[in-house]
């Protein structure tokens, strides 16, 4: 057995412990039982899962690498012989054993009621989602205290809350996205609204849809978190998993363009499928740049990668926003070639699709000379300042005072004068761009490059 897990078992599933959960959960569920009112056993027990497993079972995923950082047993554990997925997944159910032991005993009830109202076949598929909806919340709790352990920033009590924040918008977004499906309408109380999903261009079983797509993003957030326990133990992480990741993504998102064709007459299929896949890559790419650690060393020794013709070094070290910002671009040109078929739609959308990636580099330029130029914690948020400033702040001023005219400077619009705006976004961009590199200074000499660990 794991022995990370082991451990993790010895500590949260004591008999003191277990007893208290047993009886606590046991008199709740006799007590709604002695009511006779509205609150029946099941649906008591349904709240009290999402309460166990998901808010209180999010404290305790992303309590598990950062509260042995804060007792100062991490660095023992790292010296450790263990690997990262044996670390991994030792940290994630271990410290989640005792949630998920409570859970376990809610959901009887809960099953219990689907499978006597609705059959085994409804009740099977309300364990795999509640099961992954549990799961995701969880691992996406101890990703984001991974992501912050990697940015080495202070674990305040208002810092994990923010990882365990991660986890509950992880399941609300899941909740949400099921609620329109989900036909147990005795006991989550309320009408089902769709039975299919539109997906490039085949109408699929709603809940069929949801529920491997709940596995399969439950899936990539665990290869996230073992991703990041490698670089917590200083291994390295190829780009080949990333590069997957943006493939599912683009093929995933572009499928849902029935969505936008009443909106985009003058578009064809292909078209809003390139433009979903680029705006998902596009999101991906401020999220990652916001999030990873821009390590100015690291940039100078990636320049003298290319300076010296060794692409497969560069590609090695190239972090997952450049990865993102790459297949954005690329996303982009093909749209603007593709819109070249129909006059009107080159017209309206080439230059806002130019103007629009203009834009982006200007952007991620700017959180690379922030961060580089400042210290490792402010850097982030006075790049997010300035954004908020050059997309809300100012624009908001000159609309208040008649000056629509000049907003094309700030954001790509269709009142825009054509190419024009892209023209001016792009010179933005440039600016950025080089003050950036000068930042960055040289490429540094060989003997300077970072020390990169082997993978094992």
């Amino acid at each position: 057995m794991n022995p990370e897990f082991t451990r993790n078992l010895w500590l949260e599933m004591t008999t003191r412990r277990v007893a208290l959960m047993v009886v606590l959960l046991a008199l709740l569920f006799f007590a709604a039982a002695l009511t006779g009112g509205e609150w029946a056993p099941s649906e008591v027990a349904l709240v009290l899962y999402y309460v166990i497993v998901v808010v209180w079972g999010t404290r305790s995923a992303a309590l598990a690498v950062v509260g042995e950082i804060r007792d100062r047993t991490w660095d023992g554990q790292r010296l450790s012989s263990l690997g990262a997925g044996m670390m991994m997944w030792g940290k994630l159910f271990g410290a989640t054993v005792y949630n998920w032991f409570g859970g376990v005993i809610c959901l009887v009830f809960v099953l219990a009621a689907v499978l006597e109202r609705h059959g085994a076949v409804t009740a099977v598929i309300e364990l795999c989602y509640f099961i992954g909806i549990g799961v995701i919340a969880q691992a996406a709790a101890l990703l984001a205290s991974l992501v912050a352990v990697a940015r080495r920033h202070n674990h305040s009590r208002f810092g994990m809350f923010v990882y365990q924040l991660a986890g509950l918008a992880a399941a609300l977004a899941v909740f949400r996205v099921w609620e329109v499906a989900d036909p147990v309408t005795s006991v989550l109380e309320h009408v089902a609204v769709i039975d299919t999903i539109p997906w490039w261009g085949t109408a699929v079983d709603a809940r069929v849809f949801l529920l491997v797509s709940l596995a399969i993003f439950s899936a990539w957030t665990l290869a996230g978190c073992y991703r990041e326990m490698r670089r917590e133990l200083k291994l390295r992480n190829g780009p080949l998993v990333w590069l997957a990741f943006l493939l599912f993504m683009g093929v995933y998102v572009a499928g849902f363009d029935a969505w936008l064709s009443p909106k985009m007459t003058a578009w064809d299929a292909v078209g809003l499928r390139l433009l979903l896949a680029g705006t998902a890559f596009g999101i991906l790419t401020y999220l990652m740049v916001l999030l990873e650690p821009k390590d100015r060393v690291h940039y100078r020794w990636m320049l003298a990668q290319l300076r010296g013709g060794r692409i497969g070094g560069l590609l090695a070290g190239a972090q997952a926003w450049m990865m993102s910002y790459g297949a954005t671009f690329a996303v982009a040109a093909a749209l603007s070639l593709w819109l070249l078929r129909d006059p009107l739609a080159a017209r309206e959308g080439q230059p806002l699709i130019v103007a629009a990636m203009g834009f982006v580099t200007r952007d991620v330029a700017l959180f690379v000379l922030l961060q580089t130029a400042s210290t490792r914690r402010r850097g982030d948020v006075a790049a997010l300042t300035v954004l908020f400033a050059l997309y809300v702040l100012v624009p908001y001023i000159l609309a208040a005072l008649k000056a629509d005219s000049v907003l094309f400077l700030f954001y790509p619009q269709r009142q825009a004068p054509g190419w024009i705006g892209a023209g001016a976004a792009w010179a933005e961009a440039l600016v950025v761009l080089a003050v950036t590199l000068t930042r960055l200074g040289l490429p540094m000499r060989e003997a300077e490059a970072p020390i990169v660990q082997s993978a094992r």
